[in-house]
């Protein structure tokens, strides 16, 4: 069913990661075939896709996937807000509080930190040196990681060994 030949790319389509979206050549290479499976380790299927995708890889290309759809999310609601007339102007200038909140998100364990912590690595996965990074320990470590000062410890372990 799957084989290097048709795979293009897979990832997770649901929040609980137990539906995977499998796209495929088709045979003629014309067009474009999306698979659905459920995520199970001891169905075939699912086996042969693992072959060709591993989980990890899995978990990075939904991740992509849902970086990309929010980058587009939020380039519609800006272009729709300045043609409603709701914004003229965006400025990228640093609050001067940028830095105490900063420090408050990564030093603190409160719960509206730990629920934006899923947003921070969606960033440090958007870096180049992450997407380049070829040590897989290091980038499920990021993934895993439960607190953003670990997430940022990782990356900076990462960003360290990159610079050697």
């Amino acid at each position: 069913m799957f084989n290097e030949e048709n795979f293009i790319t897979a990832n997770f389509i649901d929040n609980e990661r137990k539906t995977i979206e499998v796209l495929l050549k088709s045979d003629d290479g014309t067009a474009v075939n999306p698979y659905i499976l459920e995520y199970d380790v001891d169905n075939s299927i699912c086996q042969e896709l693992l072959k060709l995708c591993s989980l990890d890889q899995l978990h990075e290309n939904t991740y992509s996937k849902k970086q990309e759809e929010r980058k587009a999310f939020v380039n519609q609601v800006k272009t729709i807000a300045q043609k409603e007339g709701l914004i003229k102007h965006i400025i990228e200038e640093v609050n001067p509080k940028f830095i105490e909140l900063m420090m408050d998100f990564l030093l603190s364990n409160k719960k509206e930190h730990i629920d934006r912590l899923f947003n921070f690595k969606i960033y440090l996965f958007e870096q180049d040196i992450v997407k380049n990074c070829k040590d897989q320990s290091l980038k499920s470590a990021i993934r895993k990681s439960k607190t953003p000062l670990e997430a940022l410890k990782i990356y900076i372990k990462l960003w360290e060994s990159h610079k050697l």
